[in-house]
């Protein structure tokens, strides 16, 4: 495995001997390449946040349930962990420039496909070929940033990059918001078809191509089946647990395959010569705890992310633009934390800032679940105000916890093994990612499922038809934007009472699933804790003592 810069995506090598070029290169302006790159990246990280803002509107316009919504994110994610390492493999043998601009064309069609979905089947599966072409696009940027700027400007260009990482992450909800509430939800698919179209041609007329196929041996495609039936199986398992039974034969043979499917993954792993993940370097204790670090720090992430705004639209009653507005303030400040983290893990080293930073993250979830002395949990009379100090805690923490767990795992790494191992970063973040949306998710239903039997059993004056009505209709999946389906024909007053009963019985099962995102961030921060100076890492692998 070639080495490189470290917190890089498999894929992006550095250029040096044995990277082919088309030879245009020269004459090219490296930073109007990397403008086009960046816009592509803009696309699919904008798509990442900017979903979330619309999943109220997508359970609505198709009548969906939750778990509908859950593949909507998942299939996404779920693609794009499982294809990245490879594709990037694929840039190095093939051309860089053609793995991005494929993989540009196909995220392009795949939303067209999207905006225009008659139902929930057909989205998830778009989303899963959107997933596609954001994995093909994610390491081709980097790797041709490195192949194009000298190494002395290099750390400048992965600075843009990085800036506009976080740009698209800050302004996603609140772009979500306006283009729900102003259009539908379809237009924030739909709104990528000029964007990619432009970036194609851009790609074409600017982009050289270069590519290094010395850095691939092999193609591990039976270990990428492996990984992503038992990711699938464990995915769908926390998904439709509630609906098919926890208990039922289905789901636990479901959990039987997941844990079958990632043995035979190890073993095959442990015995290719160029695997997807190089399991001896989780011998390190710095490269064991950064990457559950990560794992954790993804899943409290995009778990909180994928709850919040269905609590802000379904419980509160925000329009889109108002609920992605409100949660703003957590990606905004995550953009000063995040630089400020990596300069002092620079000087003070990994350990305590990460650790800070889930601490944070967990205390700013932990007030909205009510389990700080300063904050009763959130009420369906809770205001946007009081939802600021949590979300500005939290988006610090994020902050806090990434670029440092990224140089702490790197700094780890022997020099010709960091492209591995920032392969198995960023598939560990991904991962994560997937299991805090399936995790919380699950929880999520199981909660409101529980709260609304129970709370409808108490209701004296409600017939027992209705009751059951009500009840078997929530089992099914039916559970409206405010209240469960099956209350149809009820007076306006019952309908009126039943609704905000609903929101109640809504808001704790969300604060309930608060309390597991707080679980996820204090296993990180003690996982942290584990963390040596990566200085010191750095010194011992210079010195040959890496451990691995």
């Amino acid at each position: 495995m070639s080495a490189r810069g470290p917190g890089v995506p498999d894929g992006a090598r550095a250029a040096g001997p044995g990277v082919a070029s088309d030879g245009a290169s020269a004459g090219r302006n490296p930073w109007a390449i990397l403008a086009v790159l960046c816009l592509g990246l803009f696309m699919i990280l904008l798509d990442g946040t900017i979903v979330n803002i619309a999943l109220p509107q997508l359970m609505d316009s198709f009548e969906a349930s939750l778990s509908d919504v859950e593949w909507v994110m998942n299939a996404y994610v779920l693609m794009f962990a499982v294809t990245l390492v490879t594709l990037g493999r694929l840039g190095d043998l093939y051309g860089r420039r053609l793995l991005f601009m494929s993989g540009m064309t196909l995220f392009t069609v795949a939303s067209l496909a999207c905006g225009l979905a008659p139902g929930t089947g057909w989205l998830i599966a778009f989303r899963v070929v959107q997933g596609l072409g954001g994995a093909a696009m994610m390491p081709a940027t980097l790797s041709i940033v490195a192949a194009v700027f000298p190494p002395g400007r290099r750390g400048a260009a992965m600075g843009v990059w990085g800036g506009v990482s976080g740009l698209a992450t800050a302004i996603g909800p609140s772009l979500g918001g306006l283009i729900v509430d102003a259009a539908s939800w379809r237009w924030i698919f739909l709104v990528n078809i000029p964007i990619g179209v432009i970036g194609v041609l851009l790609t074409l007329r600017i982009v050289p191509e270069s590519k290094n196929p010395t850095a691939v041996e092999t193609l591990d495609l039976p270990g990428v089946g492996l990984v992503t039936a038992s990711l699938f199986c464990l995915t769908f398992a926390l998904v439709e647990g509630q609906n098919y039974g926890w208990g039922s034969t289905a789901i636990m043979g479901l959990f039987a395959a997941t844990v079958v499917g990632l043995a035979l993954f190890y073993a095959r792993e442990r015995r290719v010569h160029q695997p997807l993940i190089d399991f001896s370097l989780f011998r390190h204790i710095n490269f064991l705890a950064g990457n559950v670090t990560g794992l954790l720090l993804s899943a409290a992430m995009m778990g909180v992310f994928f709850t919040v705004p269905i609590f802000l639209q379904t419980v509160l009653g925000f329009s889109a633009l108002k609920a992605g507005l409100v949660m703003s303030p957590m990606s905004v400040v995550i953009i000063f934390a995040a630089p400020a983290a990596g300069w002092l893990s620079d000087r003070l080293g990994s350990r305590w800032i990460v650790a800070a930073g889930m601490f944070l993250l967990g205390f700013g979830i932990a007030w909205m679940a009510g389990l700080t002395p300063f904050h009763e949990k959130i009420t369906p009379d809770t205001t946007s105000l009081e939802l600021l100090f949590p979300f500005v805690v939290a988006g610090i923490g994020i902050g806090l916890g990434v670029a440092p767990v990224t140089s702490a795992v790197m700094a780890t790494a022997p020099l010709d093994r960091v492209g591995n191992a920032s392969g198995v970063l960023s598939t560990m973040r991904q991962v994560g990612s997937l299991m805090g949306i399936a995790i919380l998710g699950a929880v999520l239903q199981n909660r409101i499922i529980a709260n609304v039997t129970a709370g409808i059993e108490r209701l004296e004056d409600m017939p027992q038809t209705a009751k059951r009505a009500v009840i078997d209709a929530l089992g099914e999946g039916g559970m409206g934007m405010t209240m469960p389906q099956g209350g149809e024909g009820m007076p306006d007053t019952a309908r009126a009472m039943m609704a905000a009963l609903f929101r109640g019985w809504f808001t704790e099962a969300i604060a309930t699933t608060f309390v597991v995102g707080v679980g996820f961030c204090m296993v990180g921060g003690l996982c942290a804790l584990l963390l040596r100076s990566h200085v010191q890492v750095d010194d011992a692998r210079e010195g040959g003592e890496t451990g691995i």
